[in-house]
């Protein structure tokens, strides 16, 4: 089972708030104090305290929307006893959502991180969307088939109606007369739930986080991508000659610390492997050169620019083999699991589901096998339903108006949302917003897989959340900035197979904001694992 985490450890120094004394606060945590405190839309399920490892007053509530509806929208808070800092934080949930995350259940092996960010005098809140586990995991989109008004409150709705309530709720329990300052950050789904408040609820957050965001066309390169491998199993590569075609790239476009920054402009040319004589693990064959072409190429998935999709990066290609290859050859056209009896790629999980539940209304359908990307009928569908549940336009002025701040982040060695979707969407805005500088920014970060995992800095988020804080309470914005690439941190929910290990050697990354890029400005030899070694140009 893949179980998504969240690890925070935000150093952004509390506020002084103190409307309410933590006894005070603990009296409210009943039934009848939040009931008396929560909107006329809620329904307040069940209210308890939790006494360790945090001490916080737990609430589960849903809220029935309507027009279109009925449907019902599941929602959690957590409210700290003590050290209340004025600040709420809402979990973007990976995949297809479908859970309301609570510290003292360890939901989805979120428990510890929540119980940090309550530790840190945060809020903490989250949204089922709409739909439950019962409809499907992280990983399932087959709520939304012939369900517009799932797909609805999915897309945005169901985030919004849950954090109004949940704000509306905190403020009182405070009895806060000062402002709350209102966060999201997520990955994955979770980025993208970030991205639709920003998009259609602009005054919901302050400051978002988010990242592999943007300009995805609904996903469905994933059907590209399996059907070229599935039905050619010769167009499979393996682990083995993944590593090889890593250690090449590495060769050529990774700085003096490993990291390649640059994947898209270094240059690297696949056709130079391909073998001479017979098959070995030192070459690619031809039709394995046509499968890495094809991942890192281009994507037309429907009509319009954010159907326009980037390819994947060819930096760190091991981890296709997690996500997009698995560990073994496809064996067959099966339909429920061309890969066994190994288990399925995540990629075949979720784009099977995604195209099931969120454009072609059929539990049955056969992303293998029906997915035809040359069918006009087909990329006017998914040109239609994009805007239901994803990120397809710049408009964004109604953030910056707000005075929302955000922050985006393109994990450069992303393998299951090509991370030049979020540099390109970046550059969209800047052309239709000349001053989105004051509003947005975006870092593309080497070495990190999809949310987490992989050789680069992976503490990211948690510094890009001080930068947001920052930004957003004191008027600092980013620009330059100082990640660690230690052990491991998975931070955000996202659907993720097995990763590589944490890199052996602890070491600070300068990011810089796009479209700069870090460069080594140190003397030849020079210890390259410390960003004060690195410039932004």
């Amino acid at each position: 089972m893949i179980k998504p985490t969240i690890f925070l450890s935000v150093l952004f120094p509390l506020l002084a708030i103190g409307s309410v004394s933590a006894a005070e606060a603990k009296d409210r945590c009943t039934l009848e104090g939040i009931r008396g405190i929560s909107p006329t839309d809620s329904v307040i399920d069940s209210v308890r305290h939790v006494a360790a490892p945090v001490p916080h007053c737990e609430v589960l509530g849903h809220i029935m929307t309507n027009n279109p509806g009925p449907n019902r929208v599941g929602w959690s808070l957590m409210l700290p006893d003590d050290r209340f800092g004025g600040r709420f934080f809402f979990m973007g949930q990976g995949g297809g959502a479908g859970q309301t995350i609570t510290a003292a259940a360890d939901s989805y092996g979120q428990g510890a991180s929540t119980n940090k960010l309550l530790r840190n005098g945060f809020a903490v809140s989250s949204s089922d969307t709409g739909h439950s586990p019962k409809d499907g995991g992280l990983g399932s989109y087959d709520f939304g088939a012939n369900n517009p008004v799932r797909r609805l409150d999915y897309g945005h709705r169901g985030a919004h109606v849950s954090t109004v309530a949940a704000q509306t709720i905190t403020r009182a329990y405070y009895a806060m007369e000062d402002k709350l300052y209102r966060y999201h950050m997520g990955c994955s789904g979770g980025g993208r739930m970030g991205m639709m408040a920003a998009r259609h609820h602009p005054e919901d957050y302050d400051g978002i986080v988010a990242s592999t965001v943007a300009k995805s066309g609904g996903a469905l390169y994933f059907g590209i991508i399996l059907q070229h491998i599935v039905k050619n199993p010769e167009n499979w590569v393996s682990p083995q000659k993944l590593a090889f075609l890593e250690r090449k790239v590495d060769e050529q476009c990774a700085g003096p610390d490993g990291l390649v920054r640059d994947p898209y402009g270094c240059g690297f040319n696949v056709d130079k492997l391909q073998c001479k004589g017979g098959d070995n693990e030192d070459c690619l064959t031809a039709a394995e050169i046509s499968t890495v072409k094809l991942i890192t190429s281009r994507f037309k998935l429907g009509y319009g620019e954010d159907a326009d999709v980037p390819g994947f990066s060819i930096s760190n290609p091991t981890g296709w083999t997690s996500f997009l290859m698995g560990e073994t050859r496809p064996s067959s056209t099966n339909v429920d699991n061309p890969w066994a009896p190994a288990p399925p790629v995540p990629a075949f999980i979720v784009g099977r589901s995604i195209a099931r539940g969120m454009y072609f209304d059929n539990l049955a359908f056969d992303l293998i096998n029906d997915l035809d990307f040359n069918d006009k009928k087909t990329l006017e569908l998914l040109t239609e339903r994009h805007p239901e549940w994803g990120v397809t336009d710049t408009n964004l002025s109604g953030y910056q108006k707000a005075g929302g701040k955000l922050i985006m982040w393109a994990p450069l060695s992303e393998n299951a949302v090509p991370p030049a979707s979020e540099l390109e969407y970046h550059d969209a805005i800047k052309r239709d917003i000349p001053d989105a500088d004051n509003f947005v920014r975006t870092y593309a970060v080497p070495g990190v897989l999809h949310c987490l995992g992989g050789p680069g800095p992976q503490d990211t988020p948690e510094r890009l959340l001080d930068a947001v804080i920052a930004w957003a309470e004191e008027g600092k914005r980013p620009d330059e900035l100082v990640v660690s690439g230690g052990g491991a941190a998975p931070i955000i929910p996202s659907v993720q197979g097995t990763t590589p290990p944490p890199p052996p050697i602890a070491r600070t990354v300068l990011i810089c904001p796009h479209p700069q890029q870090a460069v080594f400005n140190a003397r030849e030899g020079a210890f390259p694992y410390t960003a004060s070694n690195w410039a932004c140009k």
